[in-house]
């Protein structure tokens, strides 16, 4: 939401200079809003956006005009492990549940964004398959601030139909997770994860984790 005290007509207008919105302030108004959503509900572009202040809709003289900018910046600040954090608000009714993952991210942009995909590089549920990524499709609004995406799959999963793994061969792998954002790079986080056991497989999250976290990918 924008709030602007001007007097007059207030237009806004989109990195191309294009006229999006535009309201007029009655003799006792003081202010004007625009409600700005995220684009992949509006499709509006992220960049440098302009409020314009004119004596009337007919005129093209500005009285006074702000450069704002819209756009959404995320990152990764914590991959959660269900098993160490059962207090989390975890699908329980799951026999499973404690081999789930949750991702917070943090919008510290003006406007929000959209969780598209999760991508889990590496998860011990990745190893006891063919690929090394395993991926689930989300659908999670990212306003500015923080937000807790759960993962749909077992990510921390370490045996299953298909078999187990021998965690003794393993050792300390990194499991990187991609968060796929529709507006703004997507951000990515690397934990580091011990495994180990003989007879059944103990995963341990290596204290100091996680080794990277950046928002350096491909811009949508």
């Amino acid at each position: 939401m924008i709030v602007v005290r001007w007097r007059e007509v207030i237009t806004l207008r989109d990195p191309d200079g294009e006229i999006i919105n535009q309201d007029s302030l009655g003799d006792d108004d003081t202010e004007v809003a625009f409600e700005i959503l995220g684009r992949y509900e509006d499709d509006i572009a992220t960049g440098e956006y302009k409020l314009v202040a004119l004596e009337s809709r007919e005129s093209d003289d500005p009285i006074d005009s702000t450069t704002i900018t819209l756009d959404a910046e995320c990152t990764i600040t914590d991959v959660l492990w269900a098993a160490e954090n059962p207090d989390m608000d975890w699908d329980k009714n799951s026999p499973v549940w404690d081999e789930y993952a949750a991702v917070v991210i943090k919008n510290e942009g003006t406007i929000p964004s959209l969780l598209t995909e999760l991508r889990w590089k590496g998860a011990p549920a990745a190893k006891l398959g063919r690929d090394d990524t395993v991926s689930y499709h989300h659908e999670t609004r990212l306003p500015p601030g923080e937000t807790t995406a759960y993962s749909f799959g077992q990510i921390y999963q370490t045996s299953g139909a298909g078999g187990s793994l021998d965690c003794s061969e393993l050792g300390t792998e990194p499991m990187t997770v991609t968060a796929v954002v529709q507006v703004g790079p997507d951000p990515s986080y690397t934990q580091q994860i011990e495994y180990g056991g003989d007879q059944s497989c103990d995963l341990t999250i290596v204290e100091g984790s996680p080794t990277d976290s950046d928002s350096t990918g491909g811009e949508n």
